[in-house]
């Protein structure tokens, strides 16, 4: 398979581990943040966890007749998986009746920060699971890089609805599974994401049989985030850690004194896609054969 030109990843769950915590304590103590943003502010900082299956190649031919996008058989099908974590800070947090409001900026320094790909032949290996939050990180390791803000800035936000809850959600699709956190209260609301470049600096690894070429660009971008879920399950498993949401995913309890989080921790659903660009053609893949036999995939160290 060539030229292909973009990553179109399916809607995913991603873990705030520890945001609604940390913008409970902007709003408790706006002065006390000890964490800094690339844009000079201090805040909370909390990490962010997520994982997926890639939907589409967009882009050359035959791109995605054997790829399989989690509904019917895994029969000679493959499977593009990504897991990711990075640290972001509540630098802004407003909390009035019926709402909370946030803004982040991306950590200045960054302590666990990674974008993996694996891909595996469905034939011998399970696919990924979405409701248990297994099977994301399993098959052959394709690439490896470290992410970083892209050209549109490092800046994000989050607007939440307090008042009218509604439930964690899943995709309603009982063959995929159920997670035990679907069905959960939780507080509603939308946000964005600038875009993410993959390759701030030269990967740690990119095996080159996968790619065909050396990586110049790969980016994500057209990030949105979402609650409740709609078409994703909220995995019980997100990039190996276990979500902590309390009572009521994203809930807050404000009075005269201050605010209390329900549970450390936010989950919510995001959907994005990306460009990839390569030398001497745009994203070629060597996919030939992948579903129709084991993984040959030679790894190839990067200095």
């Amino acid at each position: 398979m060539s030229g292909i030109t973009a990553f179109d990843w399916a809607p995913s769950p991603v873990l705030a581990q520890g945001g609604n915590q940390a913008f409970v304590n902007w709003i408790n103590n706006p002065a006390g943040g000890t964490v800094e943003g690339l844009n000079g502010g201090m805040g909370y900082g909390f990490n962010v966890f997520s994982q997926g299956r890639l939907a589409v190649l967009q882009g050359g031919t035959g791109a995605t007749a054997a790829l399989y996008n989690g509904s019917g058989s895994t029969a000679n099908k493959y499977e593009i998986t990504f897991e990711l974590a990075y640290q972001e800070v509540v630098t802004t947090a407003v909390s009035v009746p019926g709402a909370n409001i946030a803004v982040f900026d991306f950590a200045k320094v960054q302590t666990n920060n990674y974008f993996r790909v694996y891909v595996k032949d469905l034939d011998s290996t399970a696919a990924a699971n979405y409701a248990a939050g297994t099977g994301f990180n399993t098959g052959t390791l394709v690439f490896e890089g470290t992410i970083a803000p892209g050209s549109a800035g490092s800046v994000s936000n989050f607007n939440s609805n307090t008042g009218a809850l509604g439930t964690v959600g899943s995709d309603g699709q009982p063959l995929n599974g159920t997670s035990s956190l679907s069905g959960t209260p939780s507080v509603t609301g939308a946000g964005a994401t600038p875009e993410f470049d993959l390759l701030p600096v030269l990967p740690p690894f990119i095996d080159e049989s996968f790619w065909n070429s050396e990586l110049t660009s790969f980016l994500v971008t057209n990030i949105s985030q979402n609650l409740p879920f709609l078409s994703v399950d909220p995995s019980e498993v997100i990039a190996g850690q276990v979500p902590n949401i309390g009572a009521v995913n994203g809930g807050t309890i404000c009075g005269p004194t201050g605010c209390v989080a329900v549970g450390p921790d936010i989950i919510f659903q995001t959907d994005f896609n990306g460009p990839v660009q390569g030398i001497p053609e745009p994203g070629t893949l060597a996919l030939a054969g992948l579903a129709l036999g084991g993984l040959a995939l030679a790894r190839r160290r990067k200095v």
